[in-house]
């Protein structure tokens, strides 16, 4: 019976965490080239009953020790490229991301929401500079006619700056919402400029999903209020006999 409150416990706090994860996916409904998480569940371990016979002892089936959420995967499918006009917006049609370079290290990202800082490198609007194929920060002379090409070579008045550094690889989330992992460049890149790619994340998709997971997590309760009602009237009822 006690057992029976454990499971029941341990099904509420994974449903609480996923449900943590679809909230930040709905926080970041509007933010550029955001990738949503998605949970993923499995029981915690399996125990099995045995049918004793004498000294004997068969299996007679699995019984199941509550749920846990194993994990948070990125779901990587692409967002809707929104058309902006501004030359310093980028977007990647197709895989890859862009490198940037942050105070923890090299970064990767699909938010191409790019401008000038005062030195003339092209950064992010955090501020950190975007990388080249060469790793370093790409710099234009300021009031100069920008224009970055599919390939992603960047010209300022028509020379060329430099070539944003494009990669794919094996990435994951760190929790500042960038990307990081080993990555290796990316040999035929598709940037389009004067555009930026909205978040993967469907607001319909994500109301569905919260709704199945405070189903469940009333569900638990109920196990949970069931199994205090036993344990209750065994105490005071049992005492009596």
């Amino acid at each position: 019976m006690l057992r029976g409150l454990y499971v029941a416990a341990e099904g509420m706090a994974a449903r609480q965490k996923a449900q943590d994860a679809i909230a930040n996916n709905l926080a970041n409904l509007n933010t550029t080239g955001f990738k949503a998480d998605r949970p993923v569940f499995e029981t915690v371990y399996e125990r099995q009953l045995y049918r004793l016979q004498g000294a004997q002892s068969q299996p007679i089936g699995a019984l199941s020790a509550g749920a846990v959420l194993r994990e948070l995967y990125t779901d990587f499918q692409p967002g809707a490229l929104t058309t902006t006009g501004n030359p310093l917006d980028l977007a990647i049609d197709g895989a890859g991301f862009f490198a940037i370079q942050t105070p923890q290290g090299v970064r990767y990202t699909r938010n191409g929401a790019f401008q000038l800082n005062s030195q003339g490198a092209l950064v992010t609007r955090e501020g950190y500079p975007v990388l080249g194929v060469n790793n370093q920060p790409i710099q234009v002379p300021r009031n100069a006619a920008i224009h970055i090409g599919e390939n992603g070579v960047v010209l300022a008045n028509g020379a060329p700056m430099g070539q944003l550094l494009i990669v794919q690889g094996n990435l994951a989330k760190d929790p500042d919402g960038f990307f990081v992992g080993a990555a290796q460049p990316l040999a035929s890149p598709r940037v389009v400029s004067g555009a930026l790619e909205a978040s993967n994340v469907s607001m319909v998709r994500e109301m569905v999903s919260m709704i199945e997971l405070i189903r469940a997590y009333e569900t638990h309760q109920k196990a949970i209020h069931a199994h205090d009602e036993t344990l209750g009237k065994a105490i005071n009822e049992l005492a009596k006999i």
